[in-house]
């Protein structure tokens, strides 16, 4: 976890400095989707699917790094236009993808009876969406894609990571661990219709994201491939629902904690993106994908990515049960406001981005201050887990 940190630092250094440093706001984006989310669904994936199959431990040792530089090749490739280093680091990260993947694959088949086996079967599903999106993605950045064919493989490619790679791991997971961060029970069936919802929403997107690809033929065709990929999309946001409404309720009900203010955040900021995202592809606003985009890596990746290292913070660095309590109420407080602060900060991204070039010089200030709030929320919240323990708690 600690590279995914690192990643993390990048990420907030390149957005505060912006279009300076090489690749700009452009590789901030790679930095968190590459650096941040690949590494933590890979190894989440791996721990959770080992719990749900009760499968025997499995040692992982070479993967992360090999897996790192992969990134790495494709983070220095398509900034600087070197077509080899994409092609090869593209090829290495996506190897240890499908490595990841055969080792899921053969827990789920060994689990007999286990009751969130099909949860392995997610990040199974999952895992195919980042291969499909290494492909669009490598042939993206290599320039095999051109004119039209370039837009639409540029919505598939980003359909298919935020919505199934990060997406649909982040869903499986909320069903079973979301209760577990709140300390409490969610509804009874719920995870069971989850189940359901989410193995037709897992097709749906794919169907989606292949209509999407093809949409790039002119004319009516394009036209009518583009609102038969809106149809597939509306089976994904109402599987969003799904999973997010029921953890919701149980939110609502749960006692104050660290995870609660943010749990509730980026549930609702999933169900209502997976539904704006259905009318900006059915409406052809092409435009305001970006701002969905941002949107979804912030107000629902980034802060899960927050929230569960927060959750296992406690874990990690108490020696004793009570220096874990210590951490975990230390943690708690402030939650909500750092939520708040966090959340608007999300809101003016998403505005600024909108907005685009018609709000001029006020959006570059109001995406500026929405950094500033995301950032500060997230520095806030790493000061309290790693300060030292048995130390005074940070204001």
């Amino acid at each position: 976890m600690a590279i995914a940190l690192v990643y993390g630092i990048a990420v907030a250094v390149w957005l505060v400095v912006g279009d300076r440093l090489p690749g700009g706001r452009w590789l901030a984006v790679h930095l968190f989707t590459l650096g941040v989310l690949t590494n933590v669904v890979v190894i989440f994936s791996q721990h959770f699917g080992l719990t749900v199959t009760r499968a025997p431990d499995q040692r992982w040792r070479w993967q992360p790094a090999i897996l790192n530089i992969g990134i790495v090749g494709v983070l220095i490739g398509i900034p600087t236009g070197t077509s080899w280093a994409t092609a090869l680091g593209a090829t290495v990260a996506t190897g240890v993808v499908f490595d990841s993947y055969v080792r899921l694959r053969r827990m789920r088949r060994r689990a007999v009876g286990a009751r969130f086996a099909w949860v392995a079967r997610m990040y199974e599903r999952a895992h195919g969406s980042f291969i499909h999106g290494a492909v669009l993605g490598l042939l993206l950045g290599v320039g095999l894609l051109r004119g039209s064919w370039y837009g639409a493989g540029r919505i598939a490619h980003m359909h298919v990571n935020i919505l199934g790679w990060a997406g649909l791991t982040l869903l499986a997971t909320l069903v079973f661990f979301g209760p577990t961060m709140l300390r409490t029970r969610i509804e009874d069936g719920a995870d069971a219709r989850a189940a359901v919802a989410l193995r037709r929403g897992a097709t749906a997107l794919t169907l989606a994201v292949l209509l999407l690809l093809a949409s790039g033929l002119d004319g009516t065709v394009g036209t009518a491939l583009r609102a038969a990929a809106a149809v597939a999309l509306g089976v994904y946001a109402w599987a969003v629902g799904m999973v997010c409404l029921p953890v919701l309720r149980a939110a609502r009900t749960a006692k104050p904690s660290a995870a609660r203010p943010p749990l509730i955040a980026l549930c609702g900021w999933f169900s209502v993106l997976a539904w704006a995202d259905v009318v900006v592809v059915a409406t052809a606003q092409v435009r305001l994908l970006d701002a969905l985009g941002l949107a979804a890596l912030a107000g629902v990746l980034g802060q899960a990515v927050v929230t569960a290292l927060s959750y296992v913070a406690p874990a990690l660095r108490g020696r004793t049960n009570a220096e874990r309590a210590q951490l975990t109420a230390r943690l708690a407080r402030g939650a909500q406001l750092r939520t708040v602060t966090y959340n608007i900060g999300v809101v003016a991204i998403a505005i600024a981005a909108v907005g685009g070039p018609a709000l001029d010089a006020t959006g570059a200030r109001l995406i500026s201050a929405g950094w500033l709030c995301v950032i500060g929320g997230v520095a806030s919240q790493l000061a309290m887990g790693l300060w030292p323990i048995g130390g005074p708690t940070p204001s």
